[in-house]
């Protein structure tokens, strides 16, 4: 917990996960092909480097944060809360929620 320096209300711990939405079932999307024990792979792993976008059909994006709901997508913070995050979510802010140490101490939009 130390070395969230940013907040715990303020880091990304986990959260959904973009998937091609032709590929829900086939388990063909290199973003959703092994299971959560893979280990250190893609389909565990997502950065806030992009924003987050709703499921799409045919379009892999497999770092990006997603799901199939229609506003937006669910994280749990490291404060053990849960919040749903708009898909508009300026792209900075959402990079310093996924960022535990980046200096940048802010509050969740709305």
């Amino acid at each position: 917990m130390a070395d969230i320096v940013d907040g715990t209300s303020s880091t990304y711990m986990v959260g959904e996960k973009y998937l091609d939405s032709a590929a829900y079932e086939s388990g063909v999307d290199w973003g959703d092909d092994h299971s959560l024990f893979m280990g250190n792979d893609v389909d565990v792993h997502r950065w806030s480097e992009r924003a987050p976008m709703q499921d799409r059909r045919g379009v892999s994006e497999f770092q990006r944060f997603g799901s199939a709901h229609s506003s937006g997508f669910q994280v749990g913070l490291c404060d053990d809360s849960v919040r749903h995050i708009s898909y508009g979510i300026e792209t900075v802010t959402h990079r310093n929620l996924g960022n535990r140490n980046d200096g940048q101490v802010i509050s969740i939009p709305d």
